[in-house]
């Protein structure tokens, strides 16, 4: 009874202080993520020190507090203090030496031990980055070993500068320069591959003159085309002239072909007479002096001719280069000039031809619609749709693809846009972009804890290399043209598409700006579909960009077209020094669409009039039906025009079907 009563006593005394302790816990298990997502947000707007303060509240039974650590690391290492993101850097990998973020968080400790003059820990610690990464996988790592051995060992020092500057697949090259910089000043002669590697990594940077400060100190042969593309764009025309007179017999067969096309454009830039007469001079010395490039003369001579000599020209590349460059739109040329003359079987074959020697080329598409268009000429209904339905699944986001959708379902006009249609004005954020079905279950749990509460950079600590990811963060700071085309480009690299509906496209075809082009649209009875596509292909929604020609904003207006339209608007006349501001570039760029619309009472004449201007639309219906318009656009004589058509009508049912 005695040890009874002890044992009620101490129940008593214990049973309080375990509720309390649970009461306790279940408050920092619901204050740690207010903090987390506090500290989240003071390190986006950079403040770092608090941002670290509210990681530092973070208790060490929460399940954030090891992630707590790591971002009390990365906001030290921020604002400088380089001593304590040393401690919290180790303090996380000690307690996570081989988590997501640990080969991140490495990186940064050696950085932190390299900025405190650590040397040796930082040398050590980038050797470990190094070995944990896959074979062939780039390292900035190699950039800081050659500042660590600099001063001690000159050759080891070169030798990771060197590897920095030739790991063309690195995708941080925001020490490019100054790695140059540092092989050129390491203190003995650099050989004939350093000095080399060193010119062309200023020329790339388009350090012209700088360039040929180490070119001109090379052999001739091992550089002459970058002193002949580095002299004429450093503005040293004469002494570009007179190296490609000396050089271009002997090293034409020698150099890359992207620089010898550049070469011979430069050259032809400086004839005194007609494009038409330069090139022909041009193609004549090739052929003179036996010169590598001959396909490239004869292709770009061929598109500066008549339609008679162009043909000659063709015909005469596909039989003497058919594994040229070139060859494919060759190729197609000589398919369309048959197809026009309504020889359909020889069209049909020519066709036929491309498509079996040139495998998934950029005209491929293309050129599997044509081949249906002249089976359908030809009443071969079941071999036309037969290509159709391959091209609707095999390219669903090219414009050939989404052309072939339409007249295999027997939809309306393709290009007849629909007055007063208006955006979704309540778009949803864009989901974070790829699947992290590939993570462990402990590390899914963890990044979507993280994301849940804001931190979604965090992310970009465990995977560097995913453009789609890379433009989901771009665009999240508002950079609405970089993220953009990144996505594009991620897009366009993918032999498997995703699903039109997923984020990836919506990173693509984005919606900005839907208030005012919704009241444009209702105002002037256009499309919006149709605007954002115009303003998606003319600037990628950057307000503030500016062409080579001078068209401004976003919907790229000249000014000449501007005071045009601004001299017919009876009403709320905007400023033309304010095309830069969205509003006023909207305004004035709706209104020129309304005009060219009512001008040409036809949606993709109003289109090609945009760009190529109403005296072009002119003239090329006068010279080609448009009974097809299929027809017509290829016609289309500017490539510039023809392109930009397809673009954007492309554009304009993507957002269609993204955003339906």
């Amino acid at each position: 009874m005695k040890y009874l009563k002890y044992i009620g006593i101490s129940l008593l005394v214990i049973i309080p202080c375990i509720i309390t302790i649970l009461i306790y816990n279940d408050k920092i298990t619901q204050n740690s993520p207010v903090y987390y997502k506090q500290g989240v947000e003071f390190y986006k707007k950079g403040d770092y020190q608090n941002a670290y303060y509210n990681f530092s509240k973070i208790n060490r039974i929460s399940p954030l507090y090891s992630m707590a650590i790591y971002k009390q690391a990365k906001s030290a290492q921020k604002a400088g203090d380089y001593n304590t993101a040393v401690l919290k850097y180790n303090l996380y990998l000690k307690k996570n030496p081989n988590s997501l973020f640990s080969q991140t968080a490495r990186y940064n400790l050696a950085k932190c031990y390299y900025y405190l003059k650590e040397y040796e820990l930082a040398k050590n610690l980038f050797m470990e980055t190094k070995l944990k990464l896959k074979e062939g996988e780039p390292s900035t790592a190699d950039y800081y070993l050659g500042l660590i051995e600099k001063s001690t060992d000159k050759e080891a020092s070169a030798k990771y500068f060197v590897r920095y500057l030739q790991d063309k697949e690195n995708t941080d090259r925001n020490y490019e320069l100054s790695a140059a910089q540092e092989l050129s000043t390491i203190g003995r002669e650099l050989s004939t591959e350093e000095k080399l590697l060193v010119g062309k990594t200023f020329y790339n940077n388009k350090k012209y003159q700088k360039s040929l400060e180490y070119f001109s100190k090379l052999p001739i042969d091992t550089c002459w085309d970058y002193l002949v593309l580095a002299n004429h764009y450093a503005g040293n025309k004469v002494i570009a002239k007179k190296l490609f007179e000396q050089g271009i017999s002997a090293y034409s067969n020698k150099i890359k072909k992207e620089n010898l096309y550049k070469i011979y454009d430069i050259y032809t830039s400086y004839m005194t007479n007609s494009k038409i007469k330069n090139q022909a001079q041009m193609l004549s010395l090739i052929e003179k002096h036996n010169l590598a490039g001959e396909d490239y003369a004869v292709y770009k001579l061929a598109n500066l001719s008549n339609k008679e000599k162009s043909l000659i020209l063709y015909n005469e590349l596909i039989n003497k280069y058919p594994h040229s460059d070139f060859a494919p739109e060759t190729l197609w040329k000589l398919f369309w000039n048959k197809y026009e003359l309504k020889n359909y079987q020889e069209a049909e074959n020519l066709a036929l031809k491309h498509l079996k020697e040139y495998k998934n080329v950029k005209s491929t598409p293309r050129m599997m619609f044509w081949l249906a268009k002249t089976y359908l000429r030809q009443n071969k209904i079941s071999e036309a749709n037969s290509i159709l339905s391959k091209l609707m699944t095999r390219y669903p986001d090219d414009y050939y693809g989404l052309r072939s959708e339409y007249i295999i379902n027997k939809k309306n006009d393709f290009w007849q846009t629909k007055e007063g249609r208006k955006l979704p004005l309540k778009k949803e954020e864009i989901s974070f972009p790829i699947s992290l079905s590939h993570l462990e279950i402990k590390d899914l749990k963890l990044i979507n804890s993280l994301f849940a509460m804001g931190d979604y950079e965090i992310w970009l600590d465990a995977d560097f290399d995913n453009k789609i990811v890379q433009s989901w963060f771009e665009q999240r700071k508002n950079k609405k043209s970089r993220s953009i085309v990144l996505a594009r480009d991620a897009i366009q690299e993918m032999e498997i598409k995703p699903s039109i509906l997923s984020a990836a496209y919506k990173l693509v075809y984005p919606i900005y700006y839907e208030e005012e082009i919704n009241i444009a649209a209702e105002k002037l009875k256009l499309d919006s579909y149709l605007i954002i596509s115009l303003i998606k292909e003319e600037s990628h929604f950057d307000e503030n960009v500016r062409s080579a020609v001078n068209a401004i904003g976003l919907m790229q207006l000249m000014p000449s077209t501007a005071n045009f339209m601004i001299s017919k608007l009876s009403q709320d006349i905007p400023v033309l020094a304010d095309l830069e501001n969205p509003k006023v570039n909207l305004y004035i760029g709706c209104n020129y669409l309304k005009y060219l619309k009512d001008r040409f009472n036809n949606d993709l004449f109003a289109v090609v009039a945009y760009n190529g201007g109403e005296g072009s639309v002119n003239k090329w219906l006068k010279m080609y039906p448009a009974s097809d318009a299929d027809e017509f656009i290829e016609n289309i004589q500017h490539e510039e025009t023809r392109n930009y058509v397809k673009k954007v009508f492309r554009t304009y049912h993507m957002y269609q079907k993204i955003y339906k």
